[in-house]
């Protein structure tokens, strides 16, 4: 068990006067559990979660997931087993009607190393793809080829975008399809392990007159953000400072064309940056800012830390350029 997210939990639990909480999300599970997966259908939760109480944590789960979990995902756990076909009925309060987002958004050290070592391999899974590519292949082939290498590692693709030079100046969440990539193309990744998700973006150009222009562009929007990510910014500031920077490079619009990013964590968003959010940066929180135009986007994840931002998903093959002091990726060419 997380036992710094079980006393944190419980200490909610007090200030709310419950003597009892189940949680069934799979965001809340992970967190709880160091890392449990009640998952069987992506990202949603199989019949099994959690009952918390000041003393005692227990697992309920169906006959079916039982051994497993016990096995795998929280060993050593007492189990409440009830048939498949019978589920009961769950009273009390638990985490489908009590959002539990803001306990989970400061990581331990513990997390921050999982978090490092799953960057490191994300980052590593979606550059070897995009190195390997062709422009002959269609969408649906890097796709194949971007999850081989994430699920090779023990990472479970949340999020799989792929976009080729006829759809990536026209869509800014481009499932796969069966069509070229071309001489310009793009793959996007959140990928879960130990229950936290690492989102990643990077480009591959063949000769494409415009890649390298656009990325230096977008580089400089992010810039701002980056920038502004502070301990004691509030999300809603970094966002005004990102409009700032689409507005430095004559490209204001864009703004309105794709959200900017935000905490990440047990989700891939876990809170989104809108306009006036009052949600205060804290060291050990961990943000994925992803500033876009038509053509162009730039995103890694990155924890705050006392003294500053640490990259987490830097890939030591990508070729990179120094934007505002910071080591960028650049379109990888050829």
């Amino acid at each position: 068990m997380n036992t710094t997210a079980l006393a944190r939990l419980r200490s909610w639990m007090e200030t709310q006067g419950f003597v009892r909480f189940f949680v069934q999300q799979p965001e809340n599970f992970a967190w709880l559990t160091g890392g449990g997966d009640n998952t069987v259908v992506t990202f949603r939760p199989v019949g099994a979660w959690l009952e918390i109480t000041r003393d005692t944590v227990r697992l309920h789960s169906s006959q079916i997931e039982a051994g497993r979990l016990l096995d795998e995902e929280v060993p050593g756990i007492e189990v409440v087993r009830y048939a498949w076909y019978s589920p009961p009925s769950s009273e009390g309060p638990n985490d489908v009607e009590h959002d539990l987002t803001a306990l989970r958004l400061v990581l331990s050290e513990k997390e921050q190393a999982h978090y490092r070592s799953l960057g490191q391999d994300a980052a590593t899974a979606l550059g070897e793809s995009l190195r390997f590519a062709d422009p002959d292949w269609s969408e649906y082939e890097l796709a194949g080829a971007i999850a081989e290498e994430l699920l090779s590692k023990g990472i479970q693709p949340l999020v799989l975008l792929v976009a080729g030079e006829e759809r990536l100046f026209r869509y800014r969440h481009p499932i796969p399809k069966q069509r070229p990539l071309g001489r310009l193309f793009m793959g996007v990744i959140c990928g879960r392990r130990h229950g936290l998700v690492a989102n990643v973006s990077r480009l591959r150009s063949f000769g494409h007159p415009e890649a390298q222009h656009l990325n230096r562009q977008i580089c400089q929007v992010e810039a701002a953000a980056l920038e502004a990510s502070r301990p004691g910014a509030t999300l809603g500031e970094v966002l005004e400072k990102i409009r700032a920077g689409y507005n430095g490079i004559g490209r204001a619009s864009e703004f309105e064309n794709h959200h900017q990013g935000g905490l990440t964590g047990y989700r891939s968003r876990e809170v989104l940056a809108r306009p006036g959010n009052p949600t205060k940066l804290e060291p050990g929180m961990v943000l994925a800012w992803n500033p876009s135009l038509s053509g162009a986007k730039v995103e890694d994840t990155f924890l705050l830390t006392e003294t500053g931002l640490e990259n987490l998903t830097t890939d030591l093959k990508w070729p990179m350029m120094r934007v505002e002091g910071r080591l960028r990726p650049m379109v990888f060419e050829g």
